[in-house]
């Protein structure tokens, strides 16, 4: 026989109705605090296990209250533990019987009154019979206060009073072999994104007969295999029957390219493992499209100023060339007006004479 013990924020089970319809919850204030707010414990079948829970008022005035210990479920994706003792406000008062455990829990009172800024320990025996079959059960040991609670707000707290139970859940492990299968359900990876982060939505399914915490990571690899980003799985109870959803995060803002995003997790005493895989396209388009237009921007205005150019150079070949022509007639011209024929020779300078 074992126990662990978990220390996490309080866990704080709102059951009520407004008195006001349409008045929004408001963050509540409240003086009552318990410890552990989880445990777990491992039984063997006809044994019994002795604990405790203590509750404790950080109020300047006494609360007086009922105890009382039920089963719970989780019948969302969010792991949100619901008390199966109130059909109006559950919806529901069965649970599979391979899950029940309130009944097996020995209460020694049932009700408390906390004193100002004390506490009440409220001892209980668990005792789990001989037949009980190896897996998990679950119940929660709860204070409600005897009178409403109200909000911490001065306009409100007049209209908005509410019935609360604090409690503390028990993971009973009937000890022995036991089912320990969960799968990926959910691995949703967007196929093209303009940018990143990649925003990733994972959800497993506890197909066994204890809850399990699968622990892992969740790693983004470029084109070539090489790991750019990870981000290890929060680990979060998963319940027998139900799934849980995890919303992960990956990766750069800036990224171009083929990445594949793979999850790794193992789960259970014997390390199970957990995989998953997609594959996805980082290209920022809109960017790639202003860089392609600015180029061929560029690109027309080069072609078009070099036409320009050639366009300019081959008129002012044929310029010349027709000032050449017309030069050329000139010269014709000028040497048919010539005596003889032929265009009158330049007469060199005489010399002057030497003196001897």
């Amino acid at each position: 026989m074992k126990k662990t013990a978990f220390t996490i924020s309080t866990i704080l089970l709102a059951v009520a109705s407004f008195v006001i319809a349409g008045k929004a919850l408001a963050q509540t204030t409240l003086p009552l605090s318990v410890t552990p707010p989880r445990q777990e414990v491992l039984i063997n079948p006809g044994e019994s296990y002795s604990t405790s829970v203590k509750f404790q008022n950080l109020g300047d005035t006494p609360v007086s209250g009922t105890i009382n210990v039920v089963d719970f479920i989780v019948q969302d994706n969010k792991g949100t533990p619901v008390f199966l003792d109130n059909p109006l406000i559950v919806g529901t008062t069965t649970i599979p019987a391979k899950y029940s455990a309130a009944k097996w829990v020995k209460l020694y009172t049932d009700r408390a009154t906390i004193a100002a800024n004390g506490n009440v320990s409220v001892p209980i025996t668990i005792n789990v019979p001989k037949n009980a079959n190896p897996g998990g059960r679950y119940a929660a040991l709860y204070f409600e206060p005897a009178g409403a609670l109200t909000l911490n707000n001065p306009t409100s707290a007049g209209e908005t009073p509410i019935a609360i139970r604090i409690a503390s859940l028990i993971y009973i492990r009937v000890a022995g072999p036991i089912t320990e299968k969960a799968m990926v359900t959910k691995f949703q990876v967007p196929s093209f994104l303009e940018y990143g982060p990649v925003s990733i939505a994972t959800e497993i399914t506890n197909l066994g007969d204890y809850h399990i915490a699968p622990i892992g990571t969740i790693a983004l690899k470029d084109v070539f295999g090489r790991t750019v980003a990870s981000s290890a799985i929060e680990p979060k109870n998963v319940f027998p029957g139900t799934s849980r959803a995890y919303d992960t995060k990956i990766g750069d803002k800036l990224m171009f390219g083929k990445f594949t995003v793979n999850l790794s997790a193992t789960y259970g005493a014997t390390g199970k493992t957990l995989l998953a895989s997609a594959v996805l396209w980082v290209f920022p388009w809109k960017v790639m499209l202003a860089v392609v237009l600015a180029l061929a921007i560029i690109i027309i205005l080069i072609l078009t100023g070099y036409k320009r150019f050639v366009k300019t150079e081959a008129k002012l070949v044929e310029q010349v060339r027709e000032e050449k022509s017309e030069l050329e007639a000139l010269k014709e011209k000028f040497k048919d007006n010539t005596p003889g024929g032929s265009a009158p020779k330049e007469s060199s300078p005489e010399k002057p004479n030497s003196t001897k």
